[in-house]
């Protein structure tokens, strides 16, 4: 592998979850509407939802929805999430339960492997980057995250007009940071978005399978972990 320079993170379910953990938020949610489901159950729904998710974000961009198709949107994820879990539920009741997912307070929080990474990429000198699709700019996203002193840039689809897996965004994020695609990795969990985006601008992508769902994929290195990609990487500490 050519000495990479620089390296390209997914935002969410890549370096950060979300807090509360969102398994228990849909199981709250789920008793509002009398539905009992366990943990493993939601989890795996949820799994194959973001996998649907992830499909329709990269044919319709979310910023450009309204607030009211982004509501119908979320309402819809909501219903094929259930589905997956075993639970037919009406548009009434995916409302209500996106009405109480929507209203609950939830922050991002680093995974502690990421943390870990970050840090001996910090100190080895690489220039990190967090590309995502997310409805705010960049600069006011990584001040919330609070990411300054771990990342270099984070950009988001509102920056670059374009959403993964277009190749513009991922464009746009090279010649930002100026970088060369054959000194760049991309690492993201969903292959339709991150994996598939990142082949078209020919950034060598890694699949991160934290919950090892992915073990038959082989169009790239697919790892469970964040502290697997040391062994990829040409860094000075191995």
């Amino acid at each position: 592998m050519n000495k990479i320079t620089h390296i390209i993170f997914d935002l969410f379910n890549t370096l950060y979850r979300f807090d509360p953990e969102r398994e228990n938020t849909q199981i709250d949610a789920a008793k509002i509407i009398g539905i009992k489901i366990s943990k493993k159950e939601i989890n795996d729904a949820l799994n194959q939802a973001d996998k649907w998710f992830a499909k329709e974000t990269a044919k319709n961009s979310i910023h450009l929805m309204s607030e009211e198709e982004k509501d119908l949107f979320y309402s819809n994820y909501e219903k094929i999430l259930f589905n997956y879990a075993g639970h037919e539920i009406s548009n009434e009741q995916s409302g209500i339960v996106w009405n109480f997912v929507k209203g609950m307070k939830s922050s991002l929080k680093l995974f502690d492997d990421a943390s870990d990474l970050l840090n001996i990429l910090k100190r080895e000198k690489v220039i990190t980057c967090i590309v995502t699709n997310f409805d705010s700019d960049g600069r006011i996203l990584s001040k919330s995250l609070n990411v300054p002193n771990l990342v270099d840039y984070v950009i988001t689809s509102k920056d670059a007009g374009a959403q993964k897996p277009s190749i513009e965004i991922f464009n746009y994020s090279l010649n930002f940071m100026n970088a060369k695609p054959e000194n760049c990795i991309f690492i993201g969990d969903q292959i339709e978005t991150d994996i598939k985006g990142a082949l078209k601008a020919n950034i060598k992508p890694f699949l991160i399978d934290r919950d090892k769902i992915h073990d038959e994929f082989n169009e790239c290195i697919v790892i469970n972990s964040l502290s697997e990609l040391l062994k990829f990487i040409n860094l000075q500490s191995n």
